[in-house]
């Protein structure tokens, strides 16, 4: 067989998509600036330095913890536990009420709902901002389960996120796709052996080489995604027992 009739042949052969695993900051929300003014805050609040949007920004999904380090090379963990109660009273009293969603956000979670996609949040929050944040801004019943830093114990780029996501919804690593804007979710996606797209309106406006797709507009990510899912009757029924039905959605 023609090389290019085997790679057709094998591009054909893969399973269609069945499950869309979100990140939340600078992929869904406009919020990779709250992020970096809530943590600055902190900071100087307790003497230290300002830190660069750039560093900050950079480390998008990761603990919190690794961004106070970056002030305080040697801070010790009672100190980290405390910053990281600040952080989030902070965030919650003055960064979630301000949080919105990317324009085209809404109508492609929607989209993909009506499409018969399930769909899960893999952010680096804690499971029940990331749920009170959603559901304040109108998404309800597009998505099936809410998971967050909290609901692993391993942050990512480690695949641990986005294996429960995929357990929870009852779907199989080739059936699903992460979307995000950072290297460490694209990370994820790959360590989970998931389908990964890279969105250019977050943080990250350079191309990541580990991306399978990389997409700049929601009419594109939308297209990228549904011509992965194919049409609907080939996706089958969702899983009956992974999914509370008439509960809403699962958080961990």
């Amino acid at each position: 067989m023609p090389r290019a009739s085997a790679a057709a042949s094998k591009t054909a052969r893969r399973p269609v998509v069945r499950a869309v695993l979100w990140d939340l900051d600078g992929t869904l929300t406009d919020s990779v600036r709250f992020v970096v003014d809530t943590a600055n805050t902190i900071i100087t609040s307790h003497g230290g330095a300002a830190l660069e949007f750039e560093r900050v920004g950079a480390m998008s999904g990761l603990p919190l913890e690794a961004v106070f380090r970056l002030a305080w090379p040697t801070l010790t963990e009672g100190d980290a536990e405390r910053y990281r109660v600040e952080y989030r009273a902070h965030y919650e009293r003055h960064a979630i009420p301000a949080t919105r969603l990317y324009r085209g956000a809404r109508a492609t979670l929607r989209a993909f709902h009506a499409a018969g996609l399930l769909q899960a949040t893999v952010t680096g929050k804690r499971a029940a901002d990331c749920e009170r944040i959603l559901r304040g801004l109108g998404i309800k019943a597009d998505i099936e389960v809410y998971l967050g830093g909290d609901s692993v114990s391993r942050p990512k780029p480690a695949p641990d996120l986005a294996q429960l996501a995929m357990a929870r919804l009852g779907c199989a690593p080739d059936e699903t796709v992460v979307v995000g804007d950072s290297i460490a979710d694209i990370g994820m996606g790959r360590a989970a052996g998931a389908r990964t797209i890279q969105v250019l309106w977050g943080f990250a406006r350079e191309r990541l080489p580990e991306a399978e797709r990389v997409v700049g507009t929601w009419a594109e990510l939308r297209d990228v995604v549904l011509a992965m899912a194919g049409p609907r009757g080939s996706r089958g029924a969702k899983p009956p027992s992974t999914i509370l039905r008439g509960r809403g959605p699962l958080r961990s």
